[in-house]
């Protein structure tokens, strides 16, 4: 019998992935204990996630090659905060 799991769905759409993405950064914030380095990050991992998923779904409806590589250069460069933010988190629970 296969579990229902978020990780077992397969997502093709990139728009849906980053969506998903932003969405478990949110449910991965809530469980954090309250400090004031916590707080700092995960309002940042919310922001940097979210905007992400944003920058794609405008790049979207752009008009030009030029502007669909700027914003979607924007949202690779959210996605690396985001990693970065991830990473510290896992830093600071460890020690």
């Amino acid at each position: 019998m296969e579990e229902n799991n978020i990780f077992n769905d397969k997502i093709f759409n990139f728009e849906d992935r980053l969506v998903r993405f932003a969405g478990e950064c949110i449910f991965f914030t809530r469980n954090l204990n309250k400090s004031f380095e916590n707080e700092y990050y995960k309002n940042q991992l919310i922001r940097s996630s979210g905007s992400s998923s944003l920058n794609f779904g405008e790049a979207q409806g752009t008009i030009s090659n030029k502007d669909f590589v700027f914003k979607v250069s924007i949202a690779v460069k959210e996605l690396k905060e985001s990693r970065n933010s991830l990473k510290i988190f896992d830093y600071i629970q460890r020690r």
